[in-house]
């Protein structure tokens, strides 16, 4: 039996529930979670974290430690991207969530630089952190 603790894996899943509640208590807007929106390209299926008023995908990316879930940023957004092109979604929006200390990229993907390099490949994929989700979405 090993002694280290297991890593946990459930945050992801608590702040998908979190923002959840946030939109359905606090908001108009039809939400959904965990939504079948279609097959990825390599033919697995889709699913979204929630698919906002039946056309809009919301990507939740909650990192409380440094680790990997920032790595798969760049490969959301393209498949995000895909969703939206194959499927005929609005649009789609990745929201950044966790302790700024757990992000290492956090800024950058903030930042004009990267958002406007990846609005030329993909145009339909918005990046925002937690506070602008909030301020957008539930104030």
């Amino acid at each position: 039996m090993s002694t280290t603790a297991s890593r946990d894996t459930t945050t992801g899943k608590s702040y998908e529930t979190v923002v959840k509640e946030l939109l359905v208590e606090h908001t108009n807007h039809d939400v959904k979670s965990q939504v079948n929106v279609g097959k990825k390209r390599n033919g697995g299926r889709h699913y979204i974290d929630i698919l906002l008023n039946e056309n809009i995908l919301l990507s939740l990316k909650f990192q409380r430690v440094q680790g990997t879930a920032e790595e798969k940023v760049p490969f959301e957004i393209m498949k995000l991207q895909h969703t939206v092109d194959d499927y005929n979604y609005k649009s789609a929006i990745l929201v950044l969530a966790g302790p700024d200390a757990a992000w290492k990229w956090k800024d950058y993907y903030l930042s004009d630089e990267f958002q406007n390099d990846m609005k030329k490949i993909y145009p339909n994929v918005r990046i925002i952190s937690h506070e602008q989700f909030i301020e957008e979405f539930v104030v």
